[in-house]
């Protein structure tokens, strides 16, 4: 028995070379789109970053990175306030969420080595945080 393939005719070879065109299209379009989005290619900005994109506009919140400045922890009630710094720059972080474990860990060992990421809104002045992510410390070091 010989068995041969159908021939394809070349009207449903250009519908198919058509439509796959079509998806890499939309799919160089969607990548291109979501990279250009603000905040796509960086998890937070850094104080300095955040300063030059200025107050936030309606209801976009940003997260910034940066350390927390050694004596800048003040608590009234349940409102917590630090600064953090890049090195270069530094910004005021105001909150009423409760802040994580590793957060009071790190600034019990050593308050000028606590990291911490926060999301929220910038008025140009403060950081009003929604929430404050803290970068576990390395190693514990024992109180002295």
């Amino acid at each position: 028995m010989d068995q041969t393939r159908p021939q394809t005719s070349p009207k449903r070879r250009a519908k198919f070379i058509v439509g796959a065109a079509v998806l890499v299209l939309a799919l160089v379009g969607l990548v291109g789109w979501a990279m250009n989005r603000s905040g796509a290619t960086s998890f937070y900005l850094d104080v300095s970053e955040l300063q030059a994109q200025g107050p936030t506009a309606g209801t976009q919140d940003y997260r910034v990175g940066g350390n927390v400045v050694a004596d800048s922890l003040h608590r009234d009630g349940l409102t917590t306030t630090f600064d953090i710094s890049d090195g270069s720059s530094s910004v005021t972080i105001v909150t009423d969420e409760t802040l994580p474990d590793a957060f009071w860990t790190a600034y019990d060992n050593d308050p000028g080595s606590v990291e911490i990421v926060a999301q929220g809104r910038y008025d140009g002045e403060r950081f009003a945080a929604t929430q404050v992510l803290a970068k576990c410390p390395s190693k514990f070091k024992a109180k002295v």
